[in-house]
């Protein structure tokens, strides 16, 4: 399960121009930015994000860090209240406030607690395989319920 990590500055807005070119070649120099959105900047390697949100505090711009799950291949079930879509179109899920899990979809019971499930679902990534399904952290309990209640497999990742 691949995790990739955001760290977002605060509104450059009142800074110089002189202020903003110099912070945009730190940040450069600094990590390798995979993705933005607006004040976010999105990094691979975790190496990255503590030399990113160091630069961050020691320009005294620093906002808010997130750990989040990039999906390969959103469907139209994703769900903007956990995560968002960049400005170069890559949907996240906050990691904080979701998780993915694995279900085969063999049999007539998988389809039917899949049908259950499915009204919980705030993102489906269907380029892996089998495909990673999301739901809120807090209804892990209740994915679970629902599987055992279909006597079907359900694999949190």
């Amino acid at each position: 399960m691949q995790t990739v990590y955001g760290v977002e500055h605060c509104d450059l807005r009142n800074q110089g121009s002189g202020f903003i070119s110099q912070f945009v070649r730190k940040i450069a120099d600094t990590a390798n930015v995979v993705d933005r959105d607006d004040r976010l900047c999105i990094v691979q390697s975790e190496a990255d994000f503590k030399a990113l949100k160091n630069l961050f505090q020691q320009e005294n711009v620093f906002e808010e860090a997130f750990e989040l799950y990039p999906l390969q291949s959103p469907t139209a079930t994703f769900n903007t209240d956990y995560g968002f879509v960049s400005s170069s179109n890559h949907a996240y899920l906050y990691k904080e406030m979701s998780i993915p899990f694995q279900m085969d979809m063999d049999g007539e019971d998988e389809k039917m607690a899949f049908m259950q499930m499915e009204e919980h679902l705030v993102g489906i990534d269907d380029s892996v395989s089998p495909i990673h399904y999301y739901v809120d952290r807090q209804q892990k309990e209740l994915i679970e319920q629902i599987a055992s209640a279909y006597q079907v497999t359900v694999t949190f990742l």
